[in-house]
């Protein structure tokens, strides 16, 4: 079987490893013939098995290991035997001592191995994730514990490095700076962590915990992984692998719902927690469709949309950022309720606060005839996004084109300049129902389909 050791050498009950390793019970069919032991990826194996070695005839005293993998996992088995296996994640160390054929230890990639006390004639299978690459091996200690990522969780006299990081992290907007996260601080149990590899800041995590769950974030149109321009995919994944131990050590987190930044608010590409998602075998459980117009190749305007415009300007329509965040809101919640039977994510006096501490980035845009607010829309303003939050036209705004000539204006005059202009999802239940209509309006400014996914990723016990 398999016992832990204390940093006596002493035998102990403890089942506590270092982040992501576990123990592997193999498949054991047994019969008057004797044993046999399966391993295959998907039974046992979390991982496709790309190369096979095994290790025997250790002399006595000797040892094996002593390295960490880059990238390469492995599941180490003693088929005939016993040896003690020692783990360390560069903060947390274990030993193990392992005695049965069927009972083997998941290694993650980043985590420090060595092999002691082999047992004469014991002969140990290696199961590994990827093909040997001597490059992928770090055999210095000092080294290794200078790569580790070290988790470190937010405090509120954080905040200041918090935002300096997103402000300069390839991905981060001004929803995950702290003065707007906290607005609603009283609903969430926060639990946002900070990265760091070699005492630099790699990457931040916004997040919340509600009974067995960590949402990154519950209270936000997304969240994720905020990186620094520096870090890379095997980074990510070591990054993403201790965001997961860690919750599920220290909240006891069973599972984690991760809403990714979309790539049209990246100043450059950031889809590593992407491929570290995949890596983790997170399922897709929601994917709300937006319409988002591309300014360096817009699409030209559907006719329908321009006589919308045409007839706004025949009824003396003007347009004009605006102060006027009540009067708006107050169509918005008609329109929100008597449409749809629910009220604005935000209250008004919300809303207030946020345009207030980010007048830069919240701007209110609206139509007028005969001097009264007829329709609106409540622009998020990013580095590459212009993002209408709210939209709502009264039934006068309705009846004139308001909406059609506001946005005409707001695309080819404000926001001409801005990469993406984005008018929000148009699905609902999860994604599950398209509102067709609300879509094809949205099209017509010449948007096309930009993807708002939430992810679901299983925390082991």
């Amino acid at each position: 079987m398999c016992a832990f050791m204390d940093e006596n050498g002493t035998k102990t009950t403890c089942a506590r490893l270092p982040r992501g390793c576990r123990l592997i019970n193999l498949p054991e069919h047994r019969d008057k013939r004797g044993c046999l032991s399966i391993a295959e990826w998907g039974n046992g194996i979390p991982f496709a098995i790309e190369r096979v070695f095994w290790i025997y005839d250790v002399p006595e005293g000797e040892e094996r290991g002593a390295h960490s993998h880059n990238e390469c996992a492995e599941v180490v088995v003693p088929v005939s035997g016993a040896f003690d296996m020692t783990l360390d994640d560069g903060t947390m160390q274990a030993t193990v001592h392992l005695d049965s054929p069927h009972v083997g230890i998941l290694i993650p990639a980043g985590v420090w191995c060595r092999l002691s006390g082999f047992a004469p004639g014991t002969v140990c299978v290696v199961l590994a994730s990827h093909p040997f690459n001597a490059a992928g091996y770090v055999h210095d200690y000092a080294t290794y514990k200078n790569e580790v990522i070290e988790v470190v969780p937010y405090r509120n006299e954080m905040a200041n490095v918090w935002n300096t990081f997103v402000k300069a992290s390839k991905n981060g907007t001004f929803l995950l700076h702290r003065d707007y996260m906290d607005y609603h601080a009283d609903r969430f149990v926060d639990c946002s962590l900070f990265f760091y590899k070699k005492k630099e800041l790699v990457a931040v995590l916004p997040a919340n915990y509600e009974e067995g769950t960590v949402y990154s974030h519950g209270g936000l149109t997304y969240g994720g992984l905020l990186l620094s321009e520096r870090i890379t995919v095997a980074d990510t994944m070591q990054v993403m692998a201790c965001a997961v131990e860690w919750m599920r050590l220290t909240l006891g987190a069973k599972e984690w719902i991760y809403k990714p930044i979309p790539h049209i608010y990246q100043r450059v590409p950031a889809e590593e927690d992407l491929y570290a998602l995949f890596r983790h075998e997170a399922t897709l459980v929601a994917r709300g469709v937006s319409a988002t117009i591309f300014n360096d190749n817009m699409l030209p305007m559907q006719e329908l949309r321009r006589r919308g415009a045409k007839k706004a300007g025949a009824n003396n329509v003007v347009y004009e950022e605006s102060d006027a965040l009540r009067e708006f809101w107050n169509i918005l919640e008609g329109v929100l309720a008597g449409r749809h039977g629910c009220k604005p994510v935000h209250t008004v006096e919300e809303m207030e606060r946020l345009k207030s501490a980010f007048p830069d980035n919240i701007r209110l845009f609206v139509a007028k005839a005969d001097g009264r607010v007829v329709a609106g829309t409540l622009i998020y303003e990013t580095e590459q996004v212009a993002h209408a939050q709210y939209i709502a036209a009264s039934a006068e705004g309705r009846s004139v084109g308001a909406l059609d000539g506001l946005f005409c204006y707001l695309i080819t005059e404000v926001f001409d300049g801005k990469r993406y202009f984005d008018f929000g999802i148009s699905t609902e239940q999860g994604g599950r129902y398209l509102n067709e209509g609300l879509a094809f309006q949205k099209e017509g400014f010449g948007a096309r389909a930009v993807v708002y996914d939430t992810y679901k990723l299983a925390i082991g016990s």
